[in-house]
């Protein structure tokens, strides 16, 4: 079966899914035909991703969030750069269109680009898609309620309808939880790489840190200046940084090297991280003491914390309280997540082969329907 896939960007979280997917693919015997990744051009894609495809990887413009001082969310701003980005994003559209020509695609993986979405919901859903992402737990009655942001939740519900316009879901989860045919929903582990699976944790005497947005290396810098006998290694986004920035003999900056972040993430003795879920899955894996720092105004991040923390896998706290990761943890509780995830595999390809063989056997029993007309765009 020839898949292609389309990307979101924004952090690293649907990028290491896409690299997960594509190793489960190939072992059924599987290829991806074609990788479109949307950016809004705040951040370049890390040199191991398109290094690990076989096929090039193109980027094409797409909404985005604005942050503050390269830290908070600015909700403005966003809507700013959406409405500037508008012509792009119809060339983008256009772009991907020629792309699903070109490749001719069994299935369409899209981890959560809106652009995908919005052709879905133009031209009809001309190639079976399923949509892949955290996010759709919020349309099962086992995610946790969270009162806050509700005008937020609620814009950020409509986003995913738009995303997963005309697609199967599948809803990665920190918990196991019954499917819901009706929305076509199928509710799986986190798509974790092999070769995080492959590491072997040990409990070393270090603090790993990653940060979605350098402008909160000021606040780590500050926690440290405190504590200075405590060994930091932080990975952040700094435009031009070096690849190790040594600031003081137990304080370290990064730039972004997923490789390097595995291998540190291992060995560390915890984990602080802005709140993106992939980073949370590994650490919890890995047995690792967890506490989640949201980007401010950041919803999607809010709702992974709260949902990882209702799930007793981390700790969530508002700014880089690092000392909170210093006490005595007990990793057993984390060893029911360590299966569940283990069932991965199975799970994604079943949702894989029933969203094509649904395709199917719509198409032998229901006459197609007219879609808009490639002008339209």
């Amino acid at each position: 079966m020839k898949v292609l896939f389309t990307i979101q960007g924004e952090g690293r979280g649907h990028l290491t899914q896409a690299l997960a997917m594509k190793e489960m693919l190939e072992r059924r015997g599987h290829r991806v035909v074609g990788v479109v990744v949307g950016s809004n051009g705040t951040r370049p894609l890390p040199d191991y991703f398109p290094a690990s495809f076989e096929v090039p990887v193109e980027t094409i413009a797409s909404p985005g969030f604005n942050f503050r001082q390269a830290r908070g969310v600015s909700s403005l701003a966003s809507l700013r750069d959406f409405l500037r980005g508008l012509p792009a994003y119809r060339r983008s559209l256009r772009h991907l269109r020629r792309v699903l020509r070109n490749t001719a695609p069994d299935l369409v993986i899209n981890f959560l680009e809106p652009v995908m979405g919005l052709n879905n919901l133009i031209f009809g859903a001309g190639v079976p898609t399923l949509v892949v992402g955290h996010q759709y737990m919020l349309e099962h009655p086992a995610f946790p309620r969270v009162t806050k942001f509700r005008p937020h939740q609620l814009g950020m519900r409509a986003y995913i309808a738009l995303v997963g316009a005309r697609s199967s879901r599948l809803a990665l989860s920190f918990y196991p939880a019954a499917g819901l045919s009706a929305r076509r929903l199928t509710v799986c582990p986190p798509l974790l790489r092999g070769r995080v699976q492959e590491l072997e944790p040990a409990a070393g005497d270090y603090l790993l840190v990653y940060l979605l947005n350098h402008g909160y290396a000021e606040r780590v810098l500050r926690w440290h200046t405190l504590h200075p006998h405590v060994p930091v290694h932080c990975f952040h986004d700094r435009p031009g940084a070096p690849a190790e920035d040594r600031v003081c003999p137990n304080l370290t900056f990064h730039r972004l090297d997923g490789e390097r972040f595995l291998r540190l993430m291992a060995g560390c003795r915890a984990v602080a991280t802005t709140a993106g879920f992939e980073t949370a899955c590994e650490a919890a894996y890995l047995g690792k003491p967890l506490l989640m720092v949201p980007v401010e105004n950041h919803v999607e991040q809010y709702l992974n914390a709260c949902d990882a923390e209702h799930a007793g896998l981390g700790i969530r706290d508002e700014t880089f309280q690092l000392s909170r990761l210093l006490g005595t943890h007990n990793g057993e509780r984390r060893t029911a997540f360590r299966h569940w995830v283990e069932r991965a595999e199975a799970i994604a390809m079943r949702a894989v082969e029933d969203c094509v063989g649904n395709r199917a056997e719509a198409l032998d029993s229901v006459p197609v329907s007219p879609v808009a007309s490639e002008s339209a765009v």
